[in-house]
């Protein structure tokens, strides 16, 4: 998660935690090496949103972290962010899914199937049937905060995991590999 030159020069600022003790411009999850295939409904959301900064799932393999935006400037402004793919090796960004928790609301991303199940229709578990496509092969999406005045603070919990459920999650990703990075910016700074 970074915030860029601009947006940390006028006061936008992130913290893994409520108190912005140590705020900054740049947060970094820990990778997460020889993850398995899993599901949604395997996700441990509120431990996830309850932990600030990196969550270790005991039973699962997946990138959960949880932090905060402020806006330690004096003027209101409008905040654009963007998740995009910076790297990716064998296919894996096929069969992931992203899911961003912004104030509690819950937004799951993929990127469109590749294998429309050879002509049958896909049936994904209830939670998974309404994801948001990516934007393009390498932004996962783009949202606008409007209007984020001076000291507002916005949370955010961003979660991945190989979904087993898709099509494309297949023997062919294996040893594969992605990075993404989410980075705020100000609109029309």
């Amino acid at each position: 998660m970074t915030v860029d030159h601009d947006a940390y020069k006028r006061g936008i600022v992130l913290s893994n935690d409520e108190t912005f003790d140590n705020a900054q411009a740049r947060l970094m999850t820990k990778p997460v090496g020889e993850a398995r295939d899993m599901t949604y409904s395997w996700l441990k959301i509120e431990e996830v949103s309850a932990t600030t900064g990196n969550y270790s799932d005991p039973d699962y393999d997946y990138v959960a972290y949880t932090f905060y935006l402020q806006n330690n400037g004096i003027e209101a402004v409008d905040i654009i962010y963007h998740i995009r793919i910076t790297d990716v090796y064998k296919g894996m960004d096929e069969a992931i899914r992203v899911l961003v928790i912004e104030e509690d609301v819950e937004t799951i991303y993929q990127k469109p199937d590749n294998n429309p199940g050879g002509g049958v229709l896909i049936s994904y578990p209830y939670e998974l049937q309404k994801t948001d496509k990516f934007l393009s092969e390498t932004i996962v999406t783009r949202k606008k905060v409007s209007n984020f005045t001076p000291g507002q603070i916005r949370k955010y919990s961003v979660v991945m995991w190989i979904e087993g459920t898709d099509p494309d999650c297949t023997d062919d990703i294996l040893g594969g590999m992605i990075k993404l990075q989410m980075n705020f910016s100000i609109e029309n700074p």
